[in-house]
């Protein structure tokens, strides 16, 4: 559950840190840029959240069948 919740909240705080500083922040001078890039790599690189969700219902209902 980490694995999709993680990187969306990171997400989140990285685009409020964006919109703070401006056009500023998408520039080189400050490594907000750099860090959504990153971010947004994660999501990719691990999968759509729908996917993760999917994965993380089916070990949820595995461990309760009977």
């Amino acid at each position: 559950m980490c694995k999709w919740w993680a990187p969306k909240l990171a997400c989140e705080i990285i685009q409020q840190c964006l919109i703070a500083h401006g056009h500023g922040g998408y520039s080189n001078d400050l490594p907000f840029g750099q860090r959504y890039r990153d971010v947004l790599g994660l999501q990719i690189g691990d999968g759509t959240a729908n996917i993760m969700k999917m994965i993380i219902s089916r070990q949820m209902l595995a461990r309760h069948r009977p």
